[in-house]
């Protein structure tokens, strides 16, 4: 029986909650408001002296006409034909009664959507007729208990009116608010700007005001953590105050704070730039940085950039550096198999640091909500830099690392396209939105992931719950990696995955990883997983070898795994307990697989078990788990798999 060896981990979405307690500063909070009180006044000298964000105002016709509509007109008559649908306080309760976060965020989704869609429908129409169903949306939105989301409420404190704190999505629908006054500005009614001033300065910027000012962040934890909350709720919350605020002085404080307190998010990144969260968090984490960059750049006249902080080189190169094979990338932590990097961000970055990859800077930009829009859409500082031309690209080099995080890639030679590339993880059990996957690997083949690391779940109140290592595909079962003793790996920073041996060469890179710390077994004295890519030459297969190699005081059980969304076969007979090979895929994107187990190179017979696990993946299949396990109990052994096309 598999015994899943969690800890309790307290999901940051339940843990912080807001009361109105006094608060004494200590010494480092008020030397902290000095500071930004200091550089608040270096920065206000930048600032025009009404609000300003992104974008244009409506009146700016040229530059409205100049936009890619695409079908933003069409979507705003359709949506007039439709009422908005309320936000009852039974579909915001029914995550507290069986933690489905679906059913209401789909539907928020749907209204909120119609706020960008009416506003953006106006700007580039300029007619008038999207006004009034504005202004019915804004009031709506404004009489909704709560713009937080039910999983970041808890105990529903904030629908209820007991207390207040920002969330991603209260923060988000500020800006947006904000975005919608400053582009409309008069063409709305007074009645509806001050509606929208009352509100995102109750539900946003007095809570983060007092948040930073008195150093208690515990309701807004998010302004000092490593994670995407952090970029993603201050772009917002900064672009609202933009947008919102009249003294010059204050809003050159919302942009001292921003400065201050991305210290702690680029932290949240490994010092090669290696993002824990995934690509999908990438995405959204280091795309909010960087529009909140923009937004700082534009409204202070380039006189502040963000994007010069010393880490931003690194993190930013991530989301190309991670691409394995042609539009491929690993689905580590809670990442869809999917996931890529944003086109409209990739752009904006190759265009603004002169990375030059010309293929993303292809891309043409699309209307999306009113701040991507704002940022993206119009002339922006990326624009206006002088442009280079790359003569390589990270996916032309045949190997990547991110020697910190202890990720591998291994690609083949320049110019195969025919040919397996892989990459591997080393790294540790308490990553941001982690997977416990010390040693998790993906293969790809001609456009495909025969063999991966199948993704994130649908999210659920469990996800970020003390029950979070419950799902087989969060836990070490729903990752390719061993099994021992019946125990899968554990939590924690100590669980943890030591490169201790790698060398590279043009026709051969390999890595051998620790991590038997990643089971915390007494019996365990050694587990040691080696990857072994090799290039081969005159068209014959690239291979890559993975072997576990094992030591138990007492002699126990071990198996290893691989898991696949694929149709799989096996080749040999099933009574052929010497080697177990398989083949993974369809036609001519078919790899083969070979797994054998020996003990001082003598065979061990190997049982072949295959399991669906039936969790929701965000992939919406269920991943196939494919276990190779040493018919005996053993004190050393090897478990070598063989891959190849």
């Amino acid at each position: 029986m598999l015994k899943p060896m969690t800890l309790l981990v307290p999901s940051i979405l339940f843990l912080f909650l807001f009361s109105p307690v006094s608060y004494a500063q200590n010494d480092n909070t008020s030397i902290r408001n000095q500071e930004l009180e200091k550089r608040a006044t270096e920065i206000v000298s930048f600032l025009p002296k009404q609000p300003f964000c992104v974008g244009k105002p409506i009146t700016d016709r040229a530059a409205w006409e100049a936009l890619p509509a695409g079908n933003i007109i069409k979507e705003a008559e359709e949506t007039l034909k439709t009422p908005i649908q309320e936000l009852p306080e039974s579909l915001y309760k029914e995550f507290y009664q069986n933690g489905n976060r679906t059913n209401y965020q789909q539907v928020r989704s749907k209204k909120y959507r119609r706020l960008a869609v009416f506003v953006l429908a106006e700007c580039i129409e300029n007619k008038g007729r999207f006004i009034a169903p504005l202004e019915e949306t804004i009031r709506s939105i404004c009489a909704d208990p709560s713009w937080t989301l039910p999983a970041h409420d808890p105990n529903a404190e904030i629908y209820d009116g007991k207390t207040i704190h920002i969330d991603l999505a209260s923060a988000d629908t500020s800006v947006e608010l904000g975005l919608a006054d400053s582009w409309l500005g008069d063409k709305l009614s007074q009645e509806i700007r001050t509606l929208i001033r009352n509100n995102v300065e109750r539900r946003t910027l007095q809570p983060y005001e007092q948040s930073v000012k008195s150093g208690e962040n515990k309701r807004n934890w998010w302004i000092t953590g490593t994670n995407n909350w952090n970029s993603v709720c201050h772009a917002d919350v900064v672009g609202a105050a933009l947008t919102l605020i009249d003294d010059p002085v204050r809003r050159a404080w919302y942009i001292a704070a921003a400065e201050k307190f991305m210290e702690p998010f680029f932290n949240g990144f490994t010092p090669d730039g290696y993002c824990s969260e995934g690509m999908g968090y990438w995405n959204y984490g280091f795309g909010h940085f960087a529009q909140l960059a923009e937004l700082v750049y534009q409204t202070t006249n380039s006189h502040v950039d963000f994007l010069t902080m010393p880490k931003v080189q690194n993190c930013a190169l991530f989301g190309f550096r991670m691409e394995v094979a042609p539009r491929l990338f690993a689905a580590f932590a809670d990442c869809s198999v999917t996931a890529k990097p944003d086109p409209a961000l990739a752009k904006y970055l190759s265009q603004r640091l002169q990375f030059g990859f010309a293929d993303y800077e292809k891309y043409r930009n699309r209307l999306g909500n009113l701040k991507t829009t704002g940022v993206f859409c119009f002339p922006n500082s990326a624009t206006k830099t002088p442009q280079v031309s790359a003569t390589t690209t990270p996916l032309s080099e045949i190997r990547t690392e991110f020697p910190d995080a202890g990720v591998m890639i291994f690609r083949p030679k320049i110019g195969e396209t025919k040919q397996i590339a892989v990459v591997c993880k080393g790294g540790h059990n308490a990553e941001h939105h982690n997977h416990n996957d010390i040693g998790s690997f993906t293969v790809m083949y001609a456009g495909t992931m025969p063999v991966l690391d199948p993704g994130g779940e649908i999210y659920t109140r469990r996800t970020f719950s003390n029950k979070r290592y419950d799902s087989k595909l969060l836990n070490s079962f729903g990752h390719p990696v061993p099994v021992i003793n019946g125990q899968l790996q554990k939590t924690g920073r100590n669980a943890r995955g030591k490169i201790i041996a790698k060398t590279f060469s043009n026709k051969k890179d390999s890595c051998t990883i620790d991590y038997a710390s990643a089971y915390g077994q007494k019996e365990l004295k050694k587990l040691e997983r080696t990857f072994e890519f090799t290039r081969s030459e005159s068209n014959k297969p690239n291979t890559l070898t993975v072997t576990d190699e094992i030591k138990l005081e007492p002699a126990g059980t071990l198996e290893t795994a691989l898991l696949t969304y694929e149709i799989w076969q096996r080749q040999n007979d099933q009574n052929d307990k010497d080697k177990i090979d398989l083949l993974i895929g369809t036609k001519d994107k078919t790899i083969h697989v070979v797994v054998t187990a020996t003990v001082e190179d003598k065979p061990l017979p190997l049982i072949l078990e295959t399991q669906e696990i039936n969790e929701d993946a965000q992939s919406r299949k269920k991943p196939i788990r494919l276990s190779f396990k040493i018919e005996q109990p053993v004190t050393n052994a090897k478990i070598t798999t063989k891959i190849m096309p």
